[in-house]
């Protein structure tokens, strides 16, 4: 590396669910690991607001906090966070405007939702030492009330579609599901990647995407991510299924499927329903194996996630590195140390997880505290 070359360092992680007192303390473990990067980056699974009316079918009733709450993620401080999320309309298009509006007041960036969709698929641009790094956000997991419009406070969507395609010919046999992305939604995100692209150095794409509890990403999620990195982008960022999935190394880019939960404060309640119609609970469907050697192991890696750090300079992405971490009894994030044995145990987890995504990371190696993905030889 040429000595006046400057390095970057972005720590991604995903959802975080707030709810600690006093704020600030959601992230008191991790402070030092996330204030080592340049820029920090956040998935939020909560809304900020004390207006706007409950949407029962989201099953959302938890996720509407205080305005102070976000106080937490000033207290990193967080660069830019996606508050685009299967809850976003949880209460309402208020509550979506409340809550990008706490975070303006707060002096931080937002994508992936917003008080229309242009503001939703709006790009934020952070620039540090010189480089100029883009975020974008979508959502695939939302009801069809969630979404922005013109008119309407939303997520911006890049909906799929399903299909069950029995395994053979007899009805009723098992059924393969197959999802495909909605083709409008995806030219939109390619559009948005390639607009990025001509105002920044790097473009990040997160996406709050695939299925619960799920080891494996569903059909729609490498043709999308490949998309986005063959329009510019370097990073795609997933979250959502409440569990790590596998990462990916796509030509110059990378794939994290799902970060997994990184703070989430314990909200209780009743028993969690699958919504719309809140017939059948979690438990019962998720335990369920829907597909030979494929299990719905529900909240098996719950309490796991990580922090990706992306090191990128002006010849592109450099390093990628990965460190492991978990929820303490009160929900918030703890780093797994080498000599704890989770730490090994966590590695082989995500080593496994490569093998369900084509060009996924498999031979991952403990490099002191965090596990190597990719280092460019300099």
């Amino acid at each position: 590396m040429a000595p006046n070359e400057q390095v970057v360092t972005i720590a991604a992680v995903g959802d975080v669910g707030t709810g600690h007192e006093p704020p600030e303390s959601s992230f008191t473990h991790v402070l030092e690991t996330l204030r080592s990067a340049d820029v920090c980056f956040a998935q939020v699974e909560r809304l900020y607001s004390e207006r706007g009316s409950y949407q029962g079918q989201g099953g959302g009733l938890h996720v509407r906090q205080k305005p102070r709450m976000a106080d937490a993620f000033k207290s990193v401080p967080f660069s830019v966070l996606s508050i685009g999320s299967n809850h976003t309309g949880d209460w309402g298009p208020e509550a979506v405007e409340d809550t990008a509006e706490t975070f303006r007041r707060l002096g931080i960036p937002t994508v992936g939702a917003g008080r229309d969709i242009r503001e939703a698929r709006r790009a934020a641009i952070v620039t540090t030492k010189g480089l100029r790094i883009a975020f974008l956000g979508y959502v695939s997991v939302m009801l069809p009330q969630y979404w922005a419009t013109d008119s309407r406070a939303g997520s911006a969507p890049m909906r799929a579609h399903t299909f069950y395609v029995p395994y053979e010919y007899q009805p009723g046999a098992p059924a393969r599901t197959v999802s495909v992305p909605d083709d409008e939604d995806l030219a939109r995100l390619v559009q948005d990647v390639h607009e990025a692209k001509q105002h920044a150095d790097f473009v990040f794409v997160s996406l709050h995407w695939g299925v619960h509890y799920v080891a494996r990403p569903a059909e729609y999620q490498p043709p999308v991510a490949r998309a986005a990195i063959d329009a510019g982008a370097s990073v795609v960022l997933g979250h959502h299924p409440h569990q790590q999935q596998g990462i990916e190394l796509y030509k110059n880019g990378v794939v994290f499927y799902s970060l997994g939960n990184f703070a989430f404060h314990r909200c209780g309640g009743a028993p969690a329903a699958c919504m719309p119609e809140g017939r059948y609970l979690h438990k019962e469907v998720y335990s369920v194996e829907p597909e030979p050697g494929l299990v719905f192991d529900y909240r098996r890696h719950y309490n796991e996630g990580g922090i990706g750090f992306i090191d990128v300079d002006r010849n592109g992405i450099r390093r990628v590195a990965y460190l492991p971490t978990k929820l303490n009894a009160t929900g918030q994030p703890e780093v797994i140390r080498a000599d704890d044995p989770q730490f090994e145990k966590s590695l082989a987890y995500l080593n496994w997880t490569g093998k369900f995504v084509e060009g996924g990371v498999t031979n991952m190696k403990a490099a002191e505290d965090c596990y190597e993905i990719y280092r460019r030889d300099s």
